[in-house]
């Protein structure tokens, strides 16, 4: 009996220390990547005047390797736009877009759920027809608030991720 007591508390002792280590440590040594995109929910509210009265088409693209997350955060609205099917042709499953088309004076939610978990960034393109970048990086908090104004975007956390 003093043998199965004593292995159970060595088994206790050792799941509770590889608990209490470092969760990094532990992901690094079983090959897990920790997600850096936590988005959940866009809230879209549209001016009136926004783009000049015209719709407004969204992406939000998520990159799920660190070289396409690189080179998609080079590009402005209007890059991304032109070479968008491309762009999802050539990275296949390491890419995820959730498009959506706002119409001035509307307020619309756009739920996001990923297929898979360790996104490494998500980034939202607005195309818009006044010059800018219009890309923003959406994907460090739960929820958002996105006001779409006549020249461009404004992103409110609303839920902190």
């Amino acid at each position: 009996m003093f043998i199965k007591i004593k292995k159970s508390l060595v088994l206790t002792t050792l799941a509770c220390s590889l608990l209490l280590c470092s969760c990094d440590a532990v992901k690094s040594a079983v090959g897990i990547q920790q997600s850096k995109v936590w988005l959940e929910k866009i809230n879209f509210r549209a001016d009136d005047n926004a783009n000049n009265s015209s719709p407004v088409k969204i992406h939000v693209v998520i990159a799920y390797k660190e070289a396409l997350a690189t080179d998609l955060g080079k590009l402005t609205a209007s890059d991304y736009f032109k070479k968008a099917d491309k762009l999802k042709a050539d990275a296949g499953v390491d890419m995820e877009v959730f498009a959506i088309e706002i119409v001035p004076g509307s307020s619309i939610p756009l739920p996001i759920v990923p297929t898979q978990s360790t996104g490494f960034v998500a980034l939202m393109f607005a195309r818009y027809t006044s010059p800018g970048d219009h890309r923003t990086n959406v994907g460090a908090d739960y929820e958002i608030q996105v006001d779409l104004g006549k020249n461009d975007l404004k992103v409110t956390p609303i839920k902190k991720g």
